[in-house]
This record gives C-alpha cells, sequence and structure tokens, in this order.
C-alpha cells in the first residue's frame, strides 16, 4: 500500500526497534546511509520524470524509433484528440504529431506512478508514466479537445443502470484491478442514484474530470455540486455503458482505459487512475475523448 508521506529522521529513530539502534557502528552508518539514499531517490522522481517526459516531447518533435523504443513500455497507447487509437508498434512506424509540444508540463507523482499535464486553452493533453526496473517508461498518451460550450452528450437517457454499476463486459486480472472496479462501479452507482455521500470517499481530492463535452476541467467540488443540483430535480441517468476496457496494474496505482458509449451517441474512450489510499481506491482523474 503506498501512502504520500514524507518521511522524517526523528520519526525513523523514534519507530527504531532497540535491537536495531543497539548493532555495531558500521552496520549503523551503513543503514543511514541507506535511509538517506532512499529518501533523496524518492525526492527527485518529479525531477526524473520531466526528464524523461523531455526526451519524450524532444524524440517526437524528430520521430526516431531508436529514440523513443526506450521511452515507451510495451502496453504503450496513445490516443489522439479525434479518438483515434494508436499502439506502440503503429508508433514507432509512424508517430503522430505531439500536441502541445511547447507547453511547461506539470507532473505529480504517485509511488512508482506519475501523471504528466501539458494543457494550453481548449487542447488537454495526458501523459502517464510508470517506473519499470530499466527507469520511467510512458505507458498512456491522450489528447482531449475541450468544446467552446458546453454541449449534452447527447444519446437516450436509461433511468436504471445495469452496466457499468452492476455487471461489465471485463474482468479484472489482479486483485488490485478487481478493487478498483469495485471502487468505480461505486462511484457509476452513486452518480446514477445522485447519491453525495457513496461519491465523495470513492474520489481523490485533487480529481479532474476533463472531457469533451465541457468547456472546462471539473473538480471533485464541480462533481458534488452537478450531483446535488441532478438530486434536487428529482431526475436520474445512468452512465454510459462499457463497451470494453483494457486495465494495468502498476503497483500501487491502477489504470484503466475503457471505450463507453450512451445508446444513440458516439463513442469515447475515458481514461481513468486509482491509487489506494488508507483502506480504499480513489479515483484521480477521468480523461474523456470522444470517437469522431
Amino acid at each position: 500500500m503506498f501512502h504520500e508521506k514524507h518521511l522524517h529522521f526523528d520519526d525513523f529513530f523514534r519507530n527504531l526497534p532497540k535491537k536495531c539502534v543497539n548493532v555495531g557502528a558500521p552496520t549503523f552508518l551503513a543503514l543511514i546511509l541507506f535511509l538517506s539514499l532512499a529518501i533523496a531517490t524518492r525526492g527527485d522522481d518529479a525531477m526524473n520524470v520531466l526528464e524523461a517526459d523531455k526526451a519524450f516531447v524532444t524524440a517526437t518533435a524528430n520521430p526516431s524509433a531508436a529514440a523513443l523504443t526506450p521511452i515507451l513500455a510495451p502496453q504503450f497507447n496513445w490516443i489522439d484528440s479525434v479518438g483515434k487509437r494508436f499502439s506502440r508498434a503503429e508508433v514507432l512506424e509512424k508517430t503522430p504529431t505531439l500536441a502541445n509540444a511547447q507547453v511547461a508540463p506539470e507532473v505529480k507523482v504517485y509511488g512508482r506512478s506519475a501523471v504528466v499535464r501539458a494543457n494550453q486553452g481548449k487542447m488537454n493533453v495526458l501523459r502517464i508514466w510508470n517506473r519499470s526496473k530499466t527507469g520511467w517508461q510512458l505507458l498512456h498518451y491522450q489528447e482531449v479537445r475541450q468544446v467552446e460550450k458546453n454541449e449534452a452528450p447527447g444519446g437516450e437517457e436509461v433511468t436504471e443502470c445495469i452496466n457499468p454499476c452492476k455487471q461489465i463486459p471485463f474482468k479484472p486480472a489482479t486483485y488490485s484491478e478487481k478493487e478498483a472496479i469495485d471502487s468505480w462501479q461505486g462511484v457509476m452507482k452513486a452518480m446514477a442514484e445522485n447519491d453525495a455521500a457513496l461519491y465523495s470517499p470513492l474520489i481523490a481530492e485533487e480529481f479532474v474530470a476533463t472531457d469533451t463535452y465541457h468547456d472546462h476541467p471539473y473538480t471533485k467540488a464541480d462533481r458534488l455540486a452537478q450531483i446535488e443540483k441532478q438530486k434536487s430535480t428529482g431526475k436520474h441517468s445512468a452512465p454510459p455503458e462499457m463497451i470494453s476496457a483494457d486495465m494495468y496494474d502498476l503497483s500501487g496505482a491502477v489504470v484503466m482505459i475503457a471505450r463507453e458509449q450512451r445508446k444513440g451517441a458516439k463513442a469515447y474512450f475515458n481514461t481513468r487512475m486509482w491509487i489506494r489510499r488508507d483502506t480504499r481506491w480513489q479515483m484521480l482523474f477521468s480523461f474523456n475523448t470522444r470517437i469522431e
């Protein structure tokens, strides 16, 4: 389980078992050196991710398979602003044009995973990194171009939520994936039933929802306000159905790339990411690109 806490020397020594403190001087010094290196490495994670991200952006400026190969994870995906999805092999063969390449990226590190964003105007860019044995590798790249004015997602409204609230056409491969799906289905149920109390603990405080249908991203507070407003009208609507999905267990984080669709509307790719905090899995973001 990964906790986003800083490790302090005073806390470390206070909690050391006495038998560990009573070791010889060389062993004790080695222990201090090990701890110092661990803290330094952890503190450098954001910088290392940004360096890897810069290498990726540079490699796409003058596309080179040789330069991109060690950067892209084996499961790498690329989804452009019109919902076209490219595999790693396709990107290495013919690299698409990178959006917002000139934008200074922002990074948040979650243990062995990191989320990089490069947003400008209506164009939003997401890059998900994972630390492997060989270093930081890019797992996923996605673009969302938001509309100038909010629009309805379209399709027929369905009041009963079977898919995705109760059953989905996907079977998780790991226990963490299963727990993340259970958490997500709780969120879908909360939205279908306008239940803010159920929704809130399953969503991270830094949560941001970015989708093609709106003119700006929505925070957790925005989503809670939407739920309360929907509840006040007495109206209920079921979330879009899942058509298919891919999931990636990143040891402390889980990523899902789902293809979803409302009846009578265009399908879209929605990428979500969860991290485990305390006793529950919380969703960090929802990133939704309509397939044109």
